[in-house]
């Protein structure tokens, strides 16, 4: 019986957290490839999630253990009706924000038999307790079982079943699965109704901690659970979005997060403790500080062990965190409801996250706020002592110690980066705070306070925005550039001096392969019509000349606002072409275009953490050959730090006999330090006789399919071009 029961759920967590992934692979398409739509996407998993756990509540209450199982086996048989799965809804979102097109699409796709599936857990263990097995009293470590699934699931896909599926493959998969875990639950309702006197519910002989778990449920447990389920959801997204913004630019990035939340559950639910709450309170401050002093760059350090830092830091924070759900689940007759309260807890997290967080922070503050809220769940060691007294100075000292050092630092006017008294401080107040790491409301607050005193203190914006597609700021870099970042990643530059403002640089230099590129264009097409995938900064802007017509076109209006405010950037208002910025996905605005209507397209949206994988596969290059006229070239600016986009590019033009150029340009000496990035640019054509004369400089080199890769609109695989 066990087996069974175990077997029902591992599948069950394997599907879930199969179709998440590969959902939120075919929407990155519709939203081109960003990375929040991972982050909404979780949302509705978890709000489905949340809804499957209300029904399990709900039903056993109502209908009680005799009928429950005969509804279930109905609702399990339904959404055998709308598989295999496949987007719908995609026509109806156009007036819709991103993340409720998300929502709405993955509804009407996904949401029944999905539904279906996150109703197992709760319901098998409920069902087990009801068993007679000598283990149904305490049947929660059916739920480490599950996560174990759920783990195996969400690491199987991008290493096993994306390298060797294509999507409607995986979709034949899921449905198969399905099938058969609504096969494993209808045996456990059939193992349960044979059982006399079911409704009765005659209870296991009772573990030694029953006493413990059978006291009442009150409203104040109940908050408790809510927040400890919270805090990391909340943390797992904001790991993951903080880690692929403002550390380092790798694609599913989100994968070890979401691995490690999961693993968390795995061990705060075995039957055995692994580790204790007292030991996880003591690591946590240890964890927590290491982790601010790189979200406030106080020391450089690799950026493998700053992911590692924030991973283990959160590892640790949500393993205290459920480890204390599980210390306090209650008697298997409140099970269902335990787990509906964990379940809203999680849909709150997606909530803050997706929905509320980029529309009341211009960066990803919801991370560390929530950082200093999981200290929160620290306890008090035995051996502190409790007086009012030491209370209001829980509140005061770090209050106190921080408004002094911010008065001092205002008063010194010595607030900027870099500054010796600024640089003095973080030290001394690192040190003061870890002098508090017993008492956990102290030490939480004054974590805060050191991270508040970092904002104030940090480089300051010119500009700062947050819109679905990412994190976008411009700074004033204090040597005449403005630097347009989109996380981490620089996405243009711009010298601001009346003289040098119509001179190109970062990726664009004239000396780079772009600069080439563009000088030739000018001595062909002197009136080329030329579509840029991808706006930045404006960065190819100064190259038009008069006569030609250059459009931009970028799906985040944001980036947008930046590249067309002359206050930011004027690259678009000193070209001597005219200019056109459209906005939209780049592939569904060429799409829309007449056949044979340009020159040159180049595709310039490859740089940042979110490869838009829809914009290179085989059938969108076909796509772009149709929309240029006899002679017409491709050009891709496949500058990435973490993914070999060059090789997705060549199997493209392999496949479609295409003769291609290569130029990866690594000088930056011939510039000023930091107006020149080393660059990789592409350029194809289906005449070898257009692509010579594109590309006149030595330095380029015979594109070749070095390895076999071809992504198609049905077939990616991001693992194998990782650098």
């Amino acid at each position: 019986m066990t087996l069974l029961f175990g077997l029902a759920l591992f599948v069950s967590a394997v599907l879930v957290f199969l179709v998440q992934p590969m959902t939120a692979k075919l929407l990155l398409p519709t939203f081109g490839g960003s990375p929040q739509v991972w982050t909404a996407a979780t949302l509705f998993f978890q709000a489905a999630l949340l809804a499957g756990y209300a029904y399990s509540d709900v039903a056993i209450r109502r209908l009680g253990l005799r009928r429950q199982p005969i509804v279930h086996i109905s609702l399990l048989l339904l959404p055998i009706l709308v598989l295999p799965i496949t987007l719908r809804g995609i026509d109806a979102i156009d007036s819709m924000s991103p993340a409720v097109a998300v929502l709405v699409i993955l509804t009407v796709s996904v949401g029944l038999p999905y539904v279906a599936v996150a109703t197992t857990s709760p319901l098998l263990q409920r069902w087990f307790s009801a068993s007679g097995h000598r283990l149904g009293r305490d049947p929660y470590f059916l739920y480490a079982a599950g996560n174990v699934g759920s783990l195996l699931g969400l690491l199987g896909y991008p290493l096993l079943i994306e390298p060797r599926l294509t999507v409607a493959g995986q979709s034949a998969l899921w449905s198969a699965g399905y099938v058969t875990f609504a096969m494993l639950c209808i045996a456990c309702a059939v193992v349960l109704l044979r059982r006399p006197g079911v409704e009765a519910e005659v209870p296991a002989p009772a573990p030694a901690d029953a006493t413990e778990r059978e006291r009442p449920v009150t409203s104040r447990r109940r908050l408790g659970w809510v927040a400890r389920a919270f805090i990391p959801s909340s943390l797992m997204l904001g790991v993951t979005t903080f880690s692929s913004t403002d550390i380092a630019a790798v694609p599913l990035l989100w994968v070890l997060p979401l691995s490690l939340y999961l693993l968390t559950f795995v061990i705060a639910f075995a039957r055995r403790r692994v580790v204790s709450v007292a030991v996880l309170g003591r690591v946590l401050p240890v964890t927590m500080i290491l982790a601010f002093l790189t979200i406030i760059e106080a020391t450089a350090v690799p950026i493998w062990a700053r992911i590692a830092v924030h991973y283990a830091n959160f590892f640790c924070a949500a393993l205290l965190a459920h480890t204390q759900l599980a210390d306090d689940r209650p008697a298997a007759a409140d099970l269902t409801r335990y787990f509906l309260l964990l379940a809203i807890g999680g849909a709150l997290g997606g909530v803050a996250n997706a929905l509320v967080a980029p529309v009341i922070f211009d960066a990803v503050l919801e991370y560390p706020l929530v950082l200093v809220a999981a200290l929160l769940l620290r306890r008090n060691r035995p051996d502190t002592v409790h007086t009012r007294r030491s209370r209001y100075l829980d509140l005061l000292v770090p209050a106190g110690y921080y408004l002094g050092l911010l008065l001092v630092l205002v008063a010194l006017n010595r607030l900027a980066p870099g500054s010796a008294v600024a640089g003095a401080a973080v030290p001394l107040a690192v040190l003061a705070t870890l002098l508090f790491a017993r008492r956990p409301i102290r030490f939480a607050l004054a974590v805060g306070g050191l991270l508040a005193i970092t904002f104030l203190g940090g480089q300051q914006a010119v500009f700062a925005d947050r819109s679905f597609f990412g994190v976008n700021r411009v700074i004033d870099d204090g040597e005449g550039r403005h630097v347009y970042l989109s996380g981490a990643t620089v996405h243009g530059a711009q010298r601001m001096a009346p003289g040098e403002r119509t001179s190109p640089i970062t990726y664009y230099h004239p000396t780079g392969p772009a600069g080439d590129v563009f000088r030739a264009l000018q001595a062909e097409h002197p009136t080329a019509d030329v579509a840029i995938i991808g706006l930045g900064a404006g960065g190819l802007a100064p190259y038009g000349a008069s006569g030609q017509h250059f459009t931009f076109v970028d799906i985040d209006p944001v980036v947008i606002r930046i590249a067309t405010d002359p206050a930011l950037f004027t690259y678009l208002e000193d070209s001597a072409a005219e200019i056109t910025v459209a906005e939209g996905d780049g592939r569904l605005w060429l799409a829309g275009q007449p056949t044979g209507r340009f020159d040159v397209i180049v595709l310039d949206a490859f740089s940042s953490d979110a490869v838009p994988a829809h914009l290179i596969t085989r059938e969108a290059v076909e796509l772009y050959l149709t929309r240029l006229r006899p002679g017409g070239f491709l050009m891709f600016n496949v500058t990435n730090s973490y993914l070999d986009v060059r090789s997705v590019v060549a199997g493209a033009a392999s496949s479609l006999g295409l003769s291609g150029r290569m130029w990866m340009d690594r000088d930056t000496t011939v510039a000023p330090d930091g107006d020149k990035q080393p660059s990789e640019w592409v350029v194809v054509a289906t005449d070898p006789e257009t692509v010579r004369r594109a590309t006149p400089n030595a330095m380029w080199q015979e594109l070749a399919a070095d390895r076999d890769i071809l992504w198609t609109d049905d077939f990616s695989d991001i693992l194998r071009v990782l650098r």
